[in-house]
């Protein structure tokens, strides 16, 4: 499943989608809407629903690793 998001102004029963995301025409989709806070200026939501987008695969140092992570611990039984 592949999820994005972006921004938009519902009009008439209708969500527009960004020209971007024009070949999702046609594709059975799931939709949640979220009602912006009123708070944040259009450049500012755009900025910040575009976070992911802009930094996804960004990382040019050296490969990431993760450690060993040590034995699992042992906890007591719920009753």
């Amino acid at each position: 499943m592949q999820a994005v998001e972006f921004i938009s102004k519902a009009h008439d029963g209708v969500v527009d989608l960004p020209r971007e995301f024009q070949d999702w025409n046609g594709k059975p989709v799931r939709v949640i809407l979220l009602e912006e806070s009123s708070g944040l200026k259009n450049a500012d939501q755009t900025a910040v629903a575009n976070v992911w987008a802009k930094t996804s695969g960004a990382w040019q140092g050296e490969q990431l690793v993760r450690e060993p992570q040590g034995e699992y611990e042992q906890r007591l039984e719920l009753k």
